[in-house]
């Protein structure tokens, strides 16, 4: 189930915006929670209920998926009890589809998934395979875990692979249906746990919020109400889970909704236009220059996305809206006298914004390779940072629908969208031993239609010394301009969350150098 919404955030982000370069009411979304008090919870059911009594449905679970009330995928979940190789196992398989148009093209994603534990209270994952295909490019994964770690192994399309070791524990048979746990026990269900997408281990919790209760067709029920996020989320998914196991509705803001649906009709979808479902449209058209200010006026942005850092801050307006100012300005590296030495550039960075993934597989001896030969012989941060960014512009072709998701699929390629770019980017940053890492959220567009607004957009940005610079390797911006409303980074994908819910009343733009260094 949690993989069907992660599948539709990574479309989203990926696809949903992205514009080339050019000269609905508020959600009601419910941040991650902590560990609630046990004074408050209703007390647990007897009999010591775990994850191998739970009450569960014995055939595989449909459901279709909805992007602002449009169905653009499904998802087919299920657990079950097996003997493999003379050992009780609890098996979770799933597989899921997404399927919408972008810039005219239409898109598909599919993957399947399937994990084992020992079947028995605290019992291990043992082993895990994944396989993806469509846009972004085809591969697999198989991996096996011990006491002590687990090794994933990706096979990609053409003929490579990738080894990973994660070293300590993965995740216990508890995550495998940690949502219905938590609803029958009426607590919180937390542990460390795998994600297969980028290999690395997240801290997931499930907490109970509440009892309520639910029609639909002629038909009142009870349910449980489970919140599940990821440790640093904003918003939390939201299940609504029935006494008898059945989990009868999924919610991610007001922007994804999951159903229970028969499968023929969990596979009967509509023609989905993500760029018409996510852009926000504004009052007036915005200019690109760089330095300025622009102060937008902005209602459905929780509190949770109201992080005020150097570009960005915020402020309550008077009729309830948020005041949200962005400021672009060339950083002090921009003065080749400022610009810290490259060979510092990671001292005091975070492992996660230098590190080899997955996706950032800057480790490969092309992606190694061109970085030195496009700026290996810079010797300032900004400076190399502004040379790769330059040359994936001149590089990549701008194409929709031609995604990928490694870095080395997007150089083999030569073209696509701004999350190519902005992997590509990346990946040759980090060669260099600069810390990178990529941004997602909205940019000014104006298409065909003459309507401006705000489209998904993803970009970059680097450190330099103690200070992030926003860099826009699609538009050629060796400082991203002031249209750019940064809503999440790194791998932060509860952004997707705010979908249809954002409403533009104002904007006033303050161009020149001290606009953009006004607090």
């Amino acid at each position: 189930m949690r993989k069907m919404l992660a599948l539709a955030t990574l479309l989203v982000v990926s696809l949903a915006g992205c514009p080339e370069p050019i000269s609905a009411p508020a959600p009601r979304p419910k941040p991650p929670q902590g560990a609630l008090n046990p004074a408050r919870l209703p007390p647990a059911p007897p009999g010591g209920i775990d994850v191998l009594t739970l009450r569960r449905p014995t055939e595989p679970e449909w459901f279709g998926l909805y992007l602002v009330g449009k169905k653009a995928g499904w998802s087919r979940a299920q657990l079950s009890r097996e003997r493999r190789d003379g050992q009780d196992v609890l098996v979770g398989r799933a597989e899921n589809f997404i399927r919408a148009t972008v810039g005219g093209k239409t898109v598909e994603r599919r993957q399947t998934e399937e994990r084992v534990y020992e079947a028995r209270v605290g019992g291990r994952l043992l082993t895990f395979r994944a396989a993806w295909a469509g846009d972004g490019g085809d591969r697999t994964l198989e991996g096996t875990c011990g006491t002590q770690g687990c090794k994933g192994v990706y096979r990609n399309a053409d003929g490579t692979t990738q080894e990973k070791d994660i070293a300590g524990p993965v995740e216990t048979v508890e995550q495998a249906d940690g949502v219905r746990l938590a609803a029958a026990r009426r607590a919180t269900v937390r542990g460390p746990q795998l994600d297969i997408d980028k290999l690395r281990v997240k801290d997931s919790q499930d907490v109970f919020v509440r009892r309520e209760r639910v029609a639909g067709a002629g038909v009142e029920t009870e349910v449980s109400v489970i919140a599940e996020s990821e440790a640093g989320d904003r918003l939390a998914s939201e299940y609504k889970v029935a006494d008898d196991g059945r989990v009868v509705e999924i919610r991610l803001g007001d922007a994804i909704v999951a159903r229970p649906e028969s499968e023929a009709v969990a596979k009967r979808l509509d023609q989905v236009d993500l760029f018409a479902l996510s852009r926000v449209q504004l009052p007036r058209g915005l200019p690109r220059s760089v330095p300025a200010s622009i102060v937008f006026r902005v209602q459905g942005l929780p509190a949770t996305f109201q992080k005020p850092d150097a570009r960005q801050s915020f402020a309550r307006g008077p009729a309830g809206e948020v005041v949200l100012t962005v400021r672009a300005r060339a950083p002090a590296a921009a003065d080749p006298r400022r610009d810290p030495p490259r060979a510092r550039a990671a001292v005091g960075a975070s492992r996660d914004d230098l590190e080899a993934t997955p996706q950032v597989d800057w480790q490969d001896p092309r992606i190694q390779a061109l970085a030195k030969q496009v700026a290996g012989d810079v010797p300032g941060t900004y400076a190399a940072a502004t040379k790769l960014a330059d040359h994936v512009f001149h590089r990549l072709e701008k194409a929709y629908g031609a995604s990928a998701d490694r870095a080395t699929e997007v150089l083999v390629q030569g073209k696509g969208d701004c999350t190519e770019h902005a992997l590509l980017f990346v990946a040759l940053a980090r060669a260099l031993g600069i810390p990178a890492r990529g941004v997602h959220g909205l940019v000014y567009a104006e298409y065909g239609d003459k309507v401006p607004a705000l489209y998904w957009h993803a970009w970059a940005e680097v450190k330099v010394g103690g200070e992030w610079v926003d860099i826009d390797p699609t538009f050629g911006q060796p400082v991203a301009d002031a249209t750019h409303v940064r809503l999440g980074q790194g791998t932060q994908v509860d952004t997707v969350g705010l979908l249809g819910a954002l409403k533009v009343t104002a904007v006033e733009v303050r161009e020149g150098e001290a606009a953009a260094r006004a607090r």
